[in-house]
Order: C-alpha cells, then sequence, then structure tokens
C-alpha cells in the first residue's frame, strides 16, 4: 500500500506526508458520515480509525468485489 501512497505522491507532486495528511482527513469526516450506506462501509473498521492503507485495502476489496458504497465520504 505504501507503493499507492508514494505514487500517488508523485503524480500529484507533494510529498508522501501531504497523501497521508488528506487520506486521513478524508477517513475523518467519512466516519462522521450520518449516510446509512457510508456507516456501513466504516462498520467494517470495528469502530477503530483505519490507516490510510487499511483504507485504500477496502476500497480495492469494495472494487473488486463490485460491492458499491454510494456514499463513504461527504464533503
Amino acid at each position: 500500500m505504501n507503493n499507492i501512497i508514494r505514487k500517488i505522491a508523485k503524480q500529484n507532486r507533494v510529498s508522501v506526508k501531504e497523501v497521508r495528511r488528506d487520506f486521513e482527513e478524508m477517513i475523518r469526516i467519512g466516519m462522521s458520515s450520518t449516510e446509512p450506506e457510508a456507516i456501513a462501509f466504516w462498520a467494517q473498521f470495528g469502530g477503530e480509525t483505519p490507516t490510510p492503507e487499511q483504507f485504500i485495502a477496502a476500497l480495492s476489496y469494495a472494487a473488486k468485489e463490485r460491492i458499491i458504497y454510494p456514499v463513504i465520504c461527504e464533503h
């Protein structure tokens, strides 16, 4: 997963730290959503805040299994 974060940083010409910070912010916002679909997505983490790597893995799994979460993060 670190490769993905590094690749995103390189493509956007920002630091890995900045990409991680953006993912952490996205996770924080998403976990506070009251949308049922978002609640269902975040429930898989058992109330714990996932790392960016865990979040990416969950999204990858959902895409692979064709699991649709219409609202994961509302901003």
